[in-house]
This record gives structure tokens, sequence and C-alpha cells, in this order.
């Protein structure tokens, strides 16, 4: 496998591994860094600052400065910690998963793409982090942006439009376990980033990665990250998610796949829309504009904003 070469010749010992969905994709940082752990890599786990609604009622990603208690590293990559909130007294996921990860490394999307590619590249500067893996539970990471399932395709498409940017890897979890894309949807786009030369392999969890998610998932509120667990212990069928939606559960729910972010950009027609955004409002607006509805704006509709 080629993610096997890869970490055996990288620079440093020293990996970051970051949900890119929402902030229950920490759950799933999990298996990435036991897999990482054999290569003796030290992980840092982070995640964006972005939590469903039944978190934060605020409609959104949050930025660095509306967080109290975290260690700001420069404008978009901070060091969250077990005392983190938003100034509004929400407790992110961030600082829930703190308390079994210890320092969480918090991500600000609201910038923009670029930003959020030049905090990360300079975060990985001063930790000495070769290895950097946005996380995805599910897959609408690797999706195209338009097929009809796809609920929530903003904050995976800015994070892929800055993994690419600093040559990065996009790894996906759960094979499905978001209810977005099909199955027949997901064979097909992996299909095409393998022609395109961007598969690097896959890895699968381990007893010990699945207790730890089992731990970590009575603090963290995710549904995507569950599905592993899950299928870990045996379960197949079909789930019920919130919003009416469905997933999956087999064996393949095990496993993790892992990508050039390059490759995953070349597909994801959302990223590309994205990568020039000033901002995630801006971002929004133009996946809109080519008839692309957002997380966002499902969060903004049902907190009654006007979108």
């Amino acid at each position: 496998m080629e993610i096997i070469d890869l970490l055996k010749e990288a620079e440093s010992r020293k990996a970051l591994a970051f949900g890119i969905g929402g902030g229950g994709d920490i759950v799933s940082t999990i298996p990435i860094a036991g897999f990482l752990r054999h290569f003796g890599f030290e992980v840092y786990h982070g995640s964006i600052i972005w939590d469903r609604i039944v978190v934060d009622p605020k409609p959104g990603p949050r930025s660095l400065e509306e967080l109290e208690s975290i260690e700001v590293i420069n404008n978009t990559v901070g060091i969250a910690n077990v005392k983190t909130r938003t100034k509004d007294g929400v407790t992110p996921n961030i600082a829930r998963s703190a308390r079994h990860f210890g320092r969480v490394v918090a991500l600000d999307i609201t910038k923009g793409v670029a930003k959020l590619a030049e905090g990360i590249r300079d975060f990985a500067e001063k930790e000495s982090i070769s290895v950097i893996i946005g996380v995805d539970a599910g897959g609408d990471a690797i999706s195209v942006g338009f097929e009809s399932g796809v609920r929530s395709p903003l904050a995976d498409a800015m994070c892929v439009a800055a993994l690419k940017q600093v040559d990065g890897i996009v790894a996906v979890t759960g094979f499905g376990s978001d209810g977005e894309l099909r199955v027949e949807e997901l064979l097909l786009n992996i299909s095409q980033i393998l022609a395109n030369g961007g598969f690097l392999g896959c890895s699968s969890m381990s007893k010990r990665d699945y207790l730890l998610m089992k731990e970590v998932i009575r603090d963290v509120t995710t549904e995507a990250s569950l599905i592993p667990v899950l299928a870990y212990e045996g379960e197949m069928g079909l789930k019920k998610l919130r919003k009416g939606r469905t997933a999956l559960i087999t064996p393949l729910s095990t496993l993790i796949f892992y990508f050039k972010a390059k490759g995953v950009f070349e597909i994801n027609e959302a990223a590309k829309i994205v990568e020039k955004a000033s901002n995630f409002e801006e971002a929004n607006r133009l996946l809109n504009a080519e008839g692309i509805l957002t997380e966002y704006d499902f969060e903004r509709a049902v907190s009654g904003l006007k979108i």
C-alpha cells in the first residue's frame, strides 16, 4: 500500500489527524491515529470548530475569536482543552474530546480555504508535523458535490481544498455512515480516484480503536462515527439517522480508505467552487449559486434565521 510507503518515508514522526466534516468526526481520528502509531508517529487529534445544532444552537462554524480558554497558534489554528467554551457558553466537541485526548487542535474554517491552509502549514512547521490527514466519517468528502443525497458539502469541500494546498491526505471512515452517498456512488467515486492515481490504500479498526471510540462517544456527540463501532460489534443492516436518513452498517464500515487530497480535489466539484472564497459565507453563496444546498443552509432554516 502506498500509505505505508508514505509513512515510512515521512520526514518526521509527527502527524495531524483532524475531523473535516464537523465536530463529531474527531472520533474517527482514533483508528487513523492507531494505524499511524504502528509506524512510530505521535499524533495530534483535531477537528474543525463546527458542531451540529444538537450541540451548538448557533448556525455555522465558530471562529477562534468566539472561543474562550484556547491557546491561539495563528489565525486559523488553536489548541483546545477541557475548559474551552464558546463565549456564549457552549461546550464544543473539541472540549469534550479533550477529556480523552488532552490538547486538541481546533481549526477555524470561517476565514476561507487559503487562510485555513496557511494556518495548517504554519502549525505543521512549528510542530515538525510531516503527515496531515483530514478525516471524514461517511464519505461525502469524496463526493462530486451534486449527488442528490449530499447534505453537508460545505465543511468537507473547504477542507479538501485546503488539504490539497498543503499536500495532505483525506481519510474516509465508516463507508457511507453519514447516509449521504449511496454505496454505488461511493464506489464510483473511489474508482475515479483510483483512475487518477489518488488512492493510497486501506487500514482497519483494531480492538483498541474500538474500545477508545466507544469511550469517547460517551462524551462526543456523533452519529456517523458511531456506525463503525456498531459494525465492529457485528451489527449489520440499516440504521436510521437524524433528518430521516439511513446508513447501511456492514463490515466495510470498519475500514479506513486513504486518498491523496489532490486526487480527491480532482473529482470534488464543490471543493473547486469554494477554493477561492474569502470566507465560509462566500463559499456557501458560491455553492448555492450552483444549486448546492449545505449544512449551513439547513442550520439557518431550522434555527429560524433567513437564508
